[in-house]
């Protein structure tokens, strides 16, 4: 085209420039050759190169699927991706509800305390932070089943539901002597409500109450608490949590392989109460240590009570402070929350020793525990000790009714196996206790407590049975004996 255009319109703009006259255009141009058709060339298959390398000729490697491109240029969906959805970014995750393994089972949990390395800050939120001071561990076991991840932020319910039935219970069962009704019927024994969290993978929390705790059903606060977990050798947690003290305590009410935590943990450990830990894991809870500082720890004049959950709302008026320590290794991997082996995992040994001394204004107390947990092919071992003096104040800043210093003992035995095939855990328990050395009367006594638990949806959904005989050995017999029904929510 341009080949007859030119030419005709240098002739019209500039006759001079040549000899001959102007011709006329043709109405269309002429209609190019056909270009010639090379032969077929047999097709060869190309070999990718690596991810990440670039290609021969100097081009630009294609990057990784989901990975960002360079110059701000949007990525391409990795594939399997619905058309138009964006990418979910590291820094800013859609909201979406993730199941996960359920807490206790085999799966080995997110550290027991919500120890271990923090992610960067390239990396997504973690997994919501189990309790602190727990006993429990490894990096996936004690997720919640259920989470819900809002950019950074990643919260899970804590739900503890635990109703109870007593078909059979002896005339003389007392609940401030630890057992678990008084007559025939209907307990709800928790109603436990919350949520944990973690904050920028590496802030755990959690605030929950009980709905129905006090004795005349009136709701109070059950935890409260902050963390701070980016090192794994110093974790800090602080507000209204669990003192670490005692294993079967640390595990939590609805994680034992029984209805109820043993007699003597239920009076000697401290439970939980209002202050601040440190904690740190190495080689994968090889070795951990515990130590902090908490209100001083408020003891009921009767044994079986045990100490007061303190929730410090007036702060601390009456008790001034209490020190705690703990050592704990788990050399062959760590452990999960649940005392039973519901992963019917290989060989798991978990041992601590803890102190703690409260130097409180009503009572000085010390308190020495130590513990040993195995775990193997659905078979679990439990064995504790503990120990508590308790000596008056001579100017107590509460009344008191303790007049002479306590030395009180208590020793635990628990055996079980859970099998998976059919979801059945049976279990069977030994206590020997001695609320008094010094005293011979009927608090002095053991108990045999044999149960069996049938696991809906793992540590999730169960039902349990219990029988426990409990022996006086001084004193008047008494008949305390009682079957107990149990049906719990753990969420």
């Amino acid at each position: 085209m341009l080949a007859l255009v030119l030419p005709a319109a240098v002739a019209l703009w500039c006759p001079q420039a040549g000899a001959q006259p102007a011709q006329r255009l043709p109405a269309q141009p002429p209609t190019a050759d056909a270009l010639p058709v090379p032969p077929p060339v047999a097709p060869t298959i190309p070999v990718a190169p690596p991810p990440g390398a670039a290609p021969p000729g100097g081009a630009p490697a294609t990057p990784p699927a989901g990975a960002a491109p360079p110059s701000g240029a949007p990525a391409t969906p990795p594939a399997g991706a619905t058309s138009g959805t964006p990418a979910a970014t590291p820094d800013a995750p859609p909201a979406t509800v993730a199941p996960s393994a359920v807490a206790g089972p085999g799966a080995p949990a997110a550290s027991t305390s919500p120890a271990g390395a923090a992610p960067s800050s390239a990396a997504p939120p973690a997994a919501a932070a189990p309790s602190p001071a727990r006993s429990a561990a490894a990096p996936s076991a004690d997720e919640p089943p259920f989470q819900l991840a809002i950019g950074r932020l990643v919260l899970s319910p804590l739900v503890l539901v635990q109703a109870q039935a007593v078909p059979y219970v002896g005339e003389d069962a007392f609940l401030q002597a630890g057992d678990v009704a008084e007559g025939q019927g209907f307990r709800l024994r928790r109603a436990r409500v919350g949520f944990a969290g973690r904050l920028a993978g590496y802030v755990p929390f959690a605030i929950s109450g009980e709905l129905a705790g006090g004795a005349d059903g009136s709701a109070r606060l059950s935890e409260a608490w902050i963390g701070y977990a980016h090192f794994p050798f110093a974790n800090l947690y602080f507000g209204a949590h669990d003192v670490p003290f005692s294993r079967s305590a640390m595990a939590g009410a609805g994680e034992g392989a029984l209805i109820e935590r043993p007699l003597a943990v239920r009076a000697m450990a401290p439970s939980r109460q209002v202050g601040l830990h440190v904690e740190g894991h190495f080689r994968g809870r090889a070795f951990s240590y515990f130590a902090g500082m908490f209100n001083g720890f408020q003891r009921s004049d009767q044994f079986f009570a045990g100490y007061v959950e303190n929730a410090a709302s007036f702060g601390n008026r009456f008790d001034h402070i209490a020190y705690v320590a703990r050592l704990a290794t788990e050399p062959l991997g760590p452990l999960p929350r649940s005392v039973q082996d519901l992963a019917v995992s290989r060989l798991r040994v978990g041992a601590g020793a803890s102190y703690f001394f409260s130097d409180g204004g009503t009572r000085d107390i010390h308190g020495i525990g130590a513990d040993v947990l195995v775990q193997a092919a659905g078979a679990h071992a439990l064995a504790e000790l503990l120990w508590n003096q308790s000596d008056p104040e001579s100017t107590p800043t509460q009344p008191l009714g303790q007049l002479a210093p306590v030395t009180s003992i208590g020793l635990v035995g628990e055996v079980g196996y859970f099998v998976r095939r059919i979801k059945l855990g049976v279990s069977a328990r030994f206590e020997w206790l001695d609320p008094n050395l010094d005293l011979l009367d009927e608090t002095d006594s053991w108990a045999l407590t044999a149960g069996a638990s049938y696991h809906f949806i793992d540590n999730t959904l169960k039902a349990q049975a219990d029988f426990t005989h409990r022996q006086e050995r001084h004193g008047v017999p008494l008949d305390n004996d009682a079957v107990a029904l149990q049906l719990q929510l753990n969420l």
